[in-house]
């Protein structure tokens, strides 16, 4: 699943990573593959109603639940249940540029967790600015929610779910975090060192890990990171996509060639965008997606049927084309 809560989510079924099929297309909202089956989405009815409706693999929809609120950002543990759902709140006194509830959600009953300022953004980068980051650990336990989108903005915070108790306000510089597949190990990337939280080890740096600069995202094993960044950092030009074995400690640059938004697409397999030079931006994608066998080392280009492709399914929005989620994961790795 490509995208995210402010561009549509674009789901794929990849066996044939050269020649995708468009399986859904869900329209700025949350959205969460459930199981094999069945993807889940926000649907928001009025002021005071979101219904979590459940699509099956036949084309028909039911109920699954619904929150006291409208609301069009969630996160899903993975077992489908929903953790946390957050509101965007008006500028008051005390939040000028607006703000964003961070509510948990259990058993049917919504608790306000905290509350975060908006900056005022104004980013005139390629990439443009992070989206919200709202996740649940695997287990659970843990929450971190927050966006960096500018001045006034506030840090990402790290909060114990069973307490409420805030565990960590995050670096300033810290725009991107993600959970680990299989455990309480929580990723942190940005403009800054790459760093990792554990309950039991707190904040430490990732050995041999570079700059995640731009949607960092892991691969279905949950051994390996993709991720975009600059090969000249200092002057924000040559945007690459990297690949970095967590287990091993190396970083490997995909080729020598403009190429962005890497994502993985199922083992073994990325895609990225071709990328040229432009005016004022730096680079921007040509809508072509290559996907890279990263054994073999061999570039071919993914060929959509028409009208799938995802430039024309997100409106040439190309901050849709960035890790949304994989296939649910059923087993934890021996």
């Amino acid at each position: 699943m490509l995208g995210a809560q402010y561009t549509p989510s674009l789901i794929y079924e990849v066996t044939d990573p050269l020649h995708p099929r468009l399986v859904c297309r869900i329209l700025r909202t949350s959205a969460h593959l459930s199981g094999p089956t069945v993807v889940e989405y926000l649907d928001p009815q009025s002021a005071t109603q979101t219904n979590i409706a459940l699509r099956f693999a036949d084309g028909s929809e039911g109920p699954g639940g619904r929150l006291p609120v409208w609301t069009t950002s969630a996160a899903w543990l993975p077992t489908g249940s929903l953790a946390a759902y957050s509101v965007r709140v008006d500028p008051t006194a005390s939040y000028p540029g607006g703000s964003v509830q961070v509510w948990m959600y259990e058993q049917g009953t919504s608790t306000l967790l905290f509350t975060y300022s908006i900056g005022i953004s104004g980013c005139p980068c390629r990439f443009g600015i992070a989206p919200p980051v709202l996740a649940a650990s695997p287990d659970g336990q843990y929450l971190v929610a927050g966006q960096l989108t500018g001045k006034g903005s506030e840090p990402l915070a790290l909060y114990q779910v069973s307490n409420r108790a805030r565990l960590l306000s995050l670096d300033p510089d810290v725009a991107w975090a993600f959970w680990d597949r299989f455990d309480d190990r929580l990723y942190l990337a940005g403009g800054g060192a790459t760093r990792m939280w554990t309950p039991g080890g707190g904040l430490t740096d990732i050995p041999a890990a570079g700059r995640w600069q731009f949607f960092p995202g892991l691969s279905p094993d949950g051994t390996k990171i993709a991720y975009t960044a600059y090969s000249d950092p200092v002057q924000m030009t040559q945007p690459r996509s990297y690949v970095h074995d967590l287990s091993t400690g190396t970083t490997q640059v995909l080729g020598d060639k403009l190429r962005t938004q890497v994502l993985f697409v199922k083992d073994g397999w990325v895609w990225y965008l071709e990328e040229v030079p432009a005016a004022g931006l730096g680079t921007k994608p040509t809508g072509k997606v290559l996907a890279l066998q990263l054994s073999t080392g061999v570039e071919s280009p993914v060929v959509f049927a028409a009208g799938e492709d995802w430039q024309t399914q997100s409106g040439q929005a190309w901050q849709t084309f960035s890790p949304g989620e994989l296939w649910p994961v059923t087993q934890v790795p021996a």
